[in-house]
Formats: C-alpha cells, sequence, structure tokens
C-alpha cells in the first residue's frame, strides 16, 4: 500500500499529516513552529524528518508519496524556489534537495501553498462542486490559487495565483514589500506587516484608541483588539480598516473581473480573527467588480482550515501532478 503525506511549509508553522488510501481527512497531525533556523539545508532536514515519522511509525517500506505546499514563488515545477520572502530565500532548488534527502522511494510534488490549500477547499471545503474558483488568504502574507474549468492553474512558470504582490500603490511613496517589490497589496494588508505598523502608530496616533484597553496594554495589541475597537467605532481603528480594506478589495476585484469564478474564498489567520475588516473587504471587492462578474459570484470564507494544504497537497501529488523523483 502506498504511504500518502501532505506537508504545509508556511510562514510560521511547518505542518504534516498522512492520509489513507482515500486521501480524505488527514490523520495523525504533526505541527512545529519554522522558527529562526530556516535556512535550506535545516528545513529541507525537518521536512524530510516530518515525512520520514510516517513511515517510520507505521512500518510502511513501500513506495511515498509526499505533496509539500511551500509558502513560495516557484519558478517551475520541480520546486525551484524564486522567491520566499518569509523563508528568506531566492533561487533555491528546494525540490531537489529533498528528492536527494529522501531518496528514490518517494514520489515528490511541491507546490505554492495557497495554490494546495485552494485546491483541498475544492475537494473538501468551502469550493466542493465549483469549477472556477478564486481563493485568497491573508496571513503572516498574502496568497492566492486559481481554479478554472475545474483544473489549478499553475501558469507557465508554476507561479500563477500570487496576488499578494499585485500593485496597489506605484508612486514614490509606495512601501517596500519583503519580495523585493514597492507597492505590493501584501506590504499594507498582510498580517506582518499589518502588526508592525500597529505597533508603529499607536504610541503616537491611538493613545486613546479601544483596542489599548480591550488587549490590556499597548503591547498586547492585536489585529483582533483593533478589529473589535473598530466594531465598537473606535475613529483610529476604523480609518486603519477603511484605508486597508479598499487596497485588498481592489486587487481582489480585479483578480475577480479577469477569472470571472463563482466563487471566491477568503481565508487566512488575519482575516478568520478580524470579522469586521472582512466584511469591509467584501464590501470593497462589491464595488469594484463590473455586474456581470459579480452576479454569478458567492464570497465566502474557507472551511478547513489548517487542513486545507494538508489535503490540497496530498491530493496532488498522489494523483501525479507535477511528480519527481530522486
Amino acid at each position: 500500500m502506498t504511504l500518502h503525506v501532505g506537508i504545509d511549509l508556511g510562514g510560521t508553522n511547518l505542518r504534516a499529516a498522512a492520509f489513507d488510501a482515500d486521501l480524505g481527512k488527514p490523520h495523525d497531525i504533526h505541527k512545529e513552529l519554522v522558527g529562526d533556523a530556516r535556512d535550506p539545508a535545516s528545513i529541507v532536514e525537518r521536512v524530510a524528518i516530518a515525512a520520514e515519522r510516517f513511515a517510520n511509525s507505521g512500518g510502511a517500506s513501500g513506495p511515498a508519496t509526499l505533496g509539500v505546499g511551500i509558502a513560495a514563488m516557484l519558478r517551475d515545477r520541480r520546486g525551484m524556489v524564486a522567491n520566499s520572502p518569509h523563508l528568506h530565500w531566492r533561487d533555491v532548488d528546494f525540490g531537489g534537495l529533498l528528492a536527494k534527502r529522501l531518496g528514490s522511494r518517494w514520489k515528490l510534488g511541491i507546490y505554492n501553498d495557497v495554490n494546495a490549500i485552494t485546491w483541498g477547499e475544492s475537494i473538501a471545503g468551502a469550493a466542493r462542486g465549483c469549477r472556477d474558483v478564486l481563493a485568497v488568504y491573508v496571513g503572516t502574507g498574502i496568497g492566492g490559487g486559481v481554479i478554472s474549468g475545474g483544473q489549478l492553474v499553475e501558469g507557465a512558470t508554476n507561479c500563477a495565483g500570487e496576488i499578494g504582490h499585485v500593485k496597489v500603490r506605484w508612486d514614490d511613496t509606495a512601501l517596500p514589500c519583503a519580495c523585493g517589490g514597492r507597492g505590493c497589496v501584501e506590504a499594507y494588508v498582510g498580517g506582518s506587516y499589518v502588526v508592525k505598523r500597529i505597533a508603529a502608530e499607536l504610541p503616537t496616533k491611538g493613545k486613546k484608541s479601544l483596542a489599548i484597553s480591550l488587549a490590556g496594554g499597548i503591547e498586547h495589541v492585536t489585529p483582533g483588539h483593533v478589529d473589535r475597537a473598530a466594531e465598537a467605532g473606535d475613529d483610529w481603528a476604523l480609518a486603519l480598516w477603511t484605508e486597508l480594506a479598499p487596497l485588498l478589495g481592489v486587487a481582489l476585484g480585479n483578480a475577480v473581473s479577469v477569472l470571472n469564478p463563482e466563487r471566491l474564498i477568503l481565508g487566512g489567520g488575519l482575516l478568520s480573527r478580524t470579522p469586521t475588516l472582512y466584511a469591509l473587504v467584501e464590501v470593497a471587492v462589491t464595488i469594484a467588480v463590473p455586474s456581470a462578474s459579480i452576479e454569478p459570484l458567492t464570497i465566502v470564507p474557507a472551511e478547513l482550515g489548517d487542513e486545507a494544504g494538508l489535503v490540497g497537497a496530498a491530493n496532488l501529488a498522489a494523483t501525479g501532478t507535477s511528480v519527481f523523483s530522486a
């Protein structure tokens, strides 16, 4: 019997799970922090150990498939990472290094993490039964995945769906992004950037903000506290959210106009914890999209949470999508 493993390697967490032959729900889920040791050799070793853990615990010695969703822009279908802002990688042969470490027993598939998440939601989550889908996740950064005609859209070099790096500002004051560009929507609404902005602005501009008392001190304020303050009518929190929501809304709206999906899935750690911001973004999308594109569209939250990337990566690899071996 073939062993199937899915791994989700994000900017914050590394998750891994084994799957039964039906590739449905993951079991024996393992989770650890990515931590500070983010050099390719360290990450490859930890991914390999996570995969081998399932093989060793089950006593299996036959063939195995491993799908890895990684928070990165990919250059090809063999796991060449062009740019991973949150791992701080440029031009890293992640797939080649991992294949060499694991050996020929393993068939590997390396996917953009949000592509894997999108595929997982299409199999068992918020996009079940949909053939045309746009999924956007706002967490540490911002990533997107596209399904068209029932097929995952990978693009010419496997980096389709990178909506986080759509430009929403391009003047001299456009903020720098970890990708090396400026003015990306991620540089404004990505979770790590929002946290930095809160920390920078509250001491000078938000001394009376309700977010501070909700958090029990200025040093404890999170986007969730800002969201609750905005819901209560706090001026500073509302001003921040009403500035950021249209930026994300315009990026999403432009993508919807181009792709004409029937389902837009919004998820990720930031949006899942900020319902007021989510609602403002949803309104901004409906304003930005032409009526002919908005009529068939439903906007829904993600359903599978942390399991989506595991389900998607495991299924893509098990069904032979862009797999390779040492």
